[in-house]
C-alpha cells in the first residue's frame, strides 16, 4: 500500500495538471440538453424525429413534443454531438456542436428551427434574374440544385417552380394633391385632398419577360431530370405587389409545395 501512495503523491507533485485535467474533463459527468423545435416559417412548434450521434459512437432517436416542440436528452459533459432533425413533412436538417465541459450537473438550452412543409407553402424564394433580363444570377443554379437533397429525403413532396417578372414589373403608387370645394355653414371652403392611385404595369411586357426567362431557368431545372415527376416548372404572369423596401428586389423565382402526402397513411 505504501509504494502505491508514494507513486500517486509523486505523480501529482511532478505534474498536477494531469489530475486536474482529468477532473475538469470528466466524460462521466451527465448534463441535460433541452430546448424547442419550431417552424422557420411560422414560429410554431413542430413535431420531429431528432437523431443524436455522439463522439463516443452512440446513436439514438427521440421525438419533440407535438404540442410544444420541447425535447430533452441526457449527455456526457464535453461530448461532440451531431443532430439530425427530420420528418415526412419536414426538410431534413443537420447541426453539429459540442456540449460544454463541466465537472458538475448542469442544464443547457439549444433550440432548433426547421422548415415544416405544407401544400401551397412558398418554401423557397429567390431573386434569380438580373432586372429586366433573362440572365440568371451566378449563384442561383446551386440554390435550385439544392432541391435534390430535399427530394431525396422527402419522397412524398412535389414542387412547382414559378418564374415571374415581379422584380421588374410591379404595382406603383401615385399620389396626387387636388383642391376640393366644400361648404361649411353656407360658406364655401377650399381644401386640399390627396388621391392615391395604384398603377399596374403593361400586361404584354410581363408576358414577354416571363417567356424569355422560362428557357433560362428550364436549363437549370433539367439538371434535376431524375426528379422530373416531382418538379414542375411554371410561368407566373401575375403583377408584382407594391415594393415596400426600396432597393430590395422581390423574388422572381418562387418554389411552392405543390403536393404533400404522408406515404405511411393509406
Amino acid at each position: 500500500m505504501k509504494p502505491l501512495f508514494i507513486f500517486l503523491l509523486m505523480t501529482f507533485t511532478i505534474n498536477p495538471n494531469i489530475l486536474i485535467s482529468q477532473f475538469l474533463n470528466n466524460q462521466n459527468v451527465q448534463v441535460i440538453l433541452q430546448g424547442k423545435v419550431t417552424d422557420e416559417y411560422t414560429g410554431n412548434p413542430v413535431p420531429v424525429t431528432i437523431e443524436f450521434r455522439t463522439s463516443s459512437g452512440k446513436k439514438f432517436k427521440i421525438k419533440s413534443n407535438p404540442l410544444t416542440g420541447f425535447y430533452q436528452q441526457v449527455f456526457n459533459s464535453g461530448e461532440t454531438i451531431e443532430v439530425i432533425l427530420y420528418e415526412w413533412d419536414v426538410i431534413r436538417k443537420t447541426e453539429k456542436f459540442s456540449i460544454p465541459d463541466t465537472n458538475k450537473y448542469a442544464e443547457f438550452e439549444r433550440n432548433f428551427t426547421v422548415r415544416h412543409l405544407k401544400e401551397g407553402l412558398q418554401a423557397f424564394k429567390y431573386d434569380g434574374f438580373e432586372k429586366n433580363s433573362a440572365n440568371l444570377n451566378s449563384e442561383i443554379e446551386s440554390k435550385i440544385l439544392e432541391l435534390e437533397e430535399v427530394l431525396k429525403f422527402n419522397r412524398n413532396v412535389k414542387f412547382s417552380i414559378l418564374v415571374n417578372a415581379h422584380d421588374t414589373y410591379y404595382k406603383t403608387k401615385k399620389t396626387q394633391t387636388v383642391k376640393k370645394e366644400i361648404r361649411e355653414k353656407k360658406k364655401k371652403k377650399i381644401v386640399q385632398e390627396e388621391i392615391v392611385q395604384i398603377i399596374e404595369p403593361p400586361t404584354d411586357k410581363i408576358l414577354e419577360l416571363v417567356d424569355l426567362r422560362f428557357p433560362s431557368l428550364e436549363k437549370v431545372v433539367n439538371k434535376l431530370s431524375r426528379w422530373k415527376d416531382r418538379i414542375f416548372l411554371e410561368k407566373d404572369y401575375t403583377v408584382g405587389d407594391l415594393q415596400e423596401i426600396v432597393g430590395e428586389n422581390p423574388p422572381d423565382i418562387v418554389i411552392v409545395v405543390k403536393e404533400l402526402k404522408n406515404i405511411l397513411e393509406r
